[in-house]
């Protein structure tokens, strides 16, 4: 995480460096305001993960504030809560348009959002960089103002099955994702992996669920895979990981980025 927040202030500051007109310090005088948006969710169950974000882009902000006010600007960060949900992130992408001062949006956190929203943002050419979108659509559309600064999916996917055959020398997995365009995306490319290496794919399934994975476990259960892949974000692993625990399985778990959070083990406990 904290190299992911070093990437994405550098990437910002550049940003900066490009859409901030070379004035010298001598001619500063009120030249207006320079707004940066971001875009993730900032409550619900991923809200750990979207904060980052936010604290993320406010730390490149502080350290180039200095400058640009010497140069004249005021500069403002202004965060969306997108929520997670692609309705609210077009929402307030149209609204992020809207604000001639914004200079630059950095978000979102989740693949599904980010795609409709960015296709708002091109229609003013605004700057986008997500430090986590990792569905390849969203730089495959070749937008010029839709950047990233993390791995893709066809990267996590293919080097998530090298370690699960390699190090942990699994022969063979069961497969969950959470339907999204990030979690279902990420786990095909784990899949596609795995069955070229040899490993037994003896599952995989798409849920919506958060609460109660009891039906999907008991499959799981029967199947007695090594390796439990679970395409998706922390806040439905954990407590899928707590549960197929205490429900007796015995599989290994792992995931991709999605899992990276504090907060991962705090719900799923000893899992």
């Amino acid at each position: 995480m904290r190299t992911a927040r070093l990437r994405l202030v550098t990437a910002i500051i550049a940003a900066l460096a490009l859409v901030v007109p070379l004035t010298s310090v001598a001619d500063a005088q009120s030249k207006g305001t320079i707004k940066i948006a971001t875009q993730s969710p900032l409550s619900g169950g991923q809200a750990v993960l979207g904060e980052g974000i936010k604290l993320g882009t406010q730390l490149a902000v502080d350290k180039m504030k200095g400058n640009l006010e010497k140069m004249g600007y005021k500069v403002e960060l202004v965060p969306f809560d997108d929520q997670a949900k692609p309705d609210v992130g077009v929402a307030n992408a149209k609204n992020i348009i809207a604000d001639k001062d914004i200079m630059v949006v950095i978000g979102h956190l989740n693949s599904g959002v980010a795609i409709p929203s960015s296709e708002v943002y091109k229609e003013v050419t605004l700057a986008m960089i997500s430090p986590a979108n990792t569905n390849p659509v969203v730089t495959d559309r070749n937008y010029p103002n839709v950047n990233r600064v993390c791995g893709r999916d066809d990267v996590q996917g293919v080097v998530g099955a090298e370690f699960a055959h390699g190090t942990l020398k699994v022969k063979s997995v069961y497969i969950v994702h959470d339907k999204t365009q990030y979690g279902q995306s990420i786990a095909e490319f784990f899949k596609a992996d795995s069955e070229k290496k040899g490993v037994k794919v003896v599952g995989f399934e798409g849920t919506e669920e958060k609460s109660n994975f009891d039906p999907l476990l008991t499959p799981i259960k029967a199947k007695n895979p090594d390796l439990i892949y679970f395409g998706g974000i922390y806040d439905q692993g954990a407590p899928f990981f707590k549960q197929a625990r205490e429900k007796g399985i015995k599989s290994k778990f792992m995931g991709p980025d999605g899992m990276d959070s504090s907060d991962l083990t705090k719900i799923a406990g000893k899992a």
